[in-house]
């Protein structure tokens, strides 16, 4: 495993921790930033195939673990947002900033839809979707996106500049 792996793993757990306690702090009920979702669209846009989508698995896996759902449904969903938008990657590219803001708050909207669905089709509780907590939940995401990029931007700008003088930092 390479450092940069390990360092978005820690990463991934990290926001993880974040996106479960900060709704608790602020009492927000039905609402949370998807932190993660925001790692899964920097991965799509710029890892390749194999190592972005194992390392959205980890980022869904995450979700997983801090959500009260059924097993594997966010990392089924964060490999299929990951593979979706590494399909529309190419009109989608963004480096962070508005752009990222406005791509995390579609793919929040279209992410809290097909969880819902997903997630009533696997209990048979039906399709209860809910359009406020999900305005709510994607406009966090998109308030959120321009610091995760950023966070991951440097973290492979360091790994670039490494590369590049050919030596260990």
């Amino acid at each position: 495993m390479t450092l940069r792996i390990a360092l978005v793993v820690l990463l991934c757990a990290m926001l993880a921790v974040l996106e479960s306690v900060v709704p608790f702090l602020l009492h927000l009920r039905a609402s949370r930033p998807d932190l993660l979702l925001v790692v899964v669209l920097y991965l799509a846009l710029h890892d390749d195939v194999v190592q972005g989508s194992a390392l959205s698995a980890v980022a869904g896996y995450f979700s997983d673990l801090t959500s009260a759902t059924p097993p594997f449904l966010y990392t089924f969903l964060a490999v299929l947002t990951f593979l979706v938008l590494r399909v529309a990657g190419s009109a989608l590219k963004t480096e962070g900033g508005p752009q990222s803001a406005a791509v995390a708050f579609g793919a929040s909207l279209v992410h809290s839809l097909i969880a819902t669905a997903a997630f009533g089709f696997f209990t048979g509780a039906g399709f209860h979707f809910q359009l406020s907590p999900s305005l709510w939940s994607a406009f966090g995401t998109a308030l959120a996106a321009p610091l995760v990029f950023l966070l991951l931007r440097g973290l492979d700008a360091n790994f670039l500049h490494t590369e590049e003088s050919g030596g260990l930092r």
